[in-house]
């Protein structure tokens, strides 16, 4: 077992291939007993209780996502900017995200989630993962940037392939490989829409100025890069960690079939219960001081959403799965300046895919648990097994 500074017998370590099983004792420990806690061996620390969470996210002058070592393997992206270059950027592409120009997106997701279950065997057992989970929000996201349908699998395949994590790897090891072939792919796109524009978000990219200054092909590159890994993955998992609550909770699943109105607060609940992102790195600029602690220079350091969102500082009965629950704020999307730039895309996705499902399958059954992904950052399910059967 790796070692830990003064945190006695408690690890923190999210690279181990069994922590997702006990992820929420592990958290809770780290709320009440180490919320400024440092893994030494990892080389990093984390901070875990809401409140500080949420205000570690508005202080880029101490923390920053510039210099991290997942950036030094990708190319530049809003994730790993600071103002004010990440202001200017990332006022041009969320163009594409407003709330009107989302909003107008639901009757086309609607059409697919259809498709996709009009597609899936009813009384007999399907993988809810792979069927509906994934294609949904990949094609709306591959749809957008402009990736023909003949090489969507392509591009997602990469994609999924960052979820998993092999503690033996460094992270910039881990990533590099499927991000390459991403930039490939995105690269050989690129060069097609400049000689031949389309209607997409890679066109409007190419046509894009900043203040007088057009993007350059690396800022496209890592644009699109961020789109599609944020835009398939991390809706996937809030659609497949979502659809396993609800199988657990059948009498608030039965809820939400009786009035499909209470589906957007549910789907917070979700996300505060599972997010998604489980946690995401900063940079201390310079020594950073929390419940007694200092965290040096030039440190990495975890805010842990998940940890954050089950706190009992923030919320009452925080274990308890409630889709009636009043949730004035969470961090699943993060907050501050590196708030999800497709929360609104992705909230709509969600709202039509648990719609359409309870609509048609308000008793679906789960077969068996489900396993979570080895993953350092994401909470996500391999494969969901249930038998979607009709009321008689």
């Amino acid at each position: 077992m790796p070692s830990t500074s003064p945190a006695e017998d408690f690890l923190y370590d999210p690279f181990l291939p069994s922590f997702h099983a006990d992820a929420h004792e592990t958290y809770r420990v780290l709320r009440d007993r180490h919320p400024c806690y440092q893994n030494e061996a990892r080389g990093f620390w984390a901070i875990s209780r809401f409140e500080d969470v949420w205000q570690a996210t508005l202080d880029v002058d101490d923390l920053t996502t510039e210099g991290i070592e997942e950036a030094a393997s990708l190319l530049p992206m809003l994730n790993f900017l600071d103002p004010p270059r990440h202001d200017r950027l990332r006022a041009l592409v969320s163009r594409a995200f407003t709330f009107r120009r989302v909003g107008l997106m639901e009757p086309h997701i609607r059409r697919i989630a259809n498709e996709l279950l009009n597609g899936m065997p009813t009384d007999t057992e399907v993988d809810l993962v792979e069927e509906f989970a994934t294609p949904l929000p990949g094609r709306i996201i591959a749809e957008m940037i402009g990736v023909p349908p003949d090489r969507r699998e392509t591009f997602l395949g990469h994609t999924r392939k960052m979820l998993t994590t092999n503690p033996d790897l460094t992270i910039a090891d881990a990533i590099q490989e499927p991000s390459e072939r991403i930039y490939e792919e995105f690269a050989r796109l690129l060069d097609e829409r400049r000689s031949a524009p389309r209607e997409d978000l890679m066109s409007a990219l190419l046509d894009a100025e900043i203040e007088g200054e057009r993007l350059s092909d690396e800022e496209i590159l890592g644009f699109c890069y961020q789109l599609i890994v944020a835009g398939n993955d991390t809706t996937t998992s809030l659609i497949g960690n979502g659809s396993v609550l609800l199988a657990h909770h059948p009498e608030q699943r039965a809820l939400l079939a009786r009035d499909p109105a209470r589906i957007p607060n549910a789907i917070e609940e979700m996300l505060r219960v599972e997010p998604p992102a489980q946690a995401l790195p900063r940079r201390t600029r310079r020594p950073y001081t929390l419940h007694g602690k200092t965290i040096p220079e030039d440190a990495r350091v975890l805010l842990v959403w998940a940890a954050a969102n089950r706190d009992e500082r923030e919320f009452d009965d925080p274990e308890r799965f409630d889709v009636e629950r009043p949730i004035k704020r969470h961090l699943a999307f993060g907050h501050g300046i590196h708030f999800c730039l497709g929360a609104s895309l992705a909230r709509l996705e969600a709202r039509v895919a648990f719609e359409t499902l309870l609509s048609r399958y308000p008793e679906y059954e789960l077969l068996q648990e489900p396993g979570w992904l080895p993953s350092r950052w994401a909470r996500a399910h391999g494969e969901i097994r249930v038998r979607l059967t009709t009321l008689r």
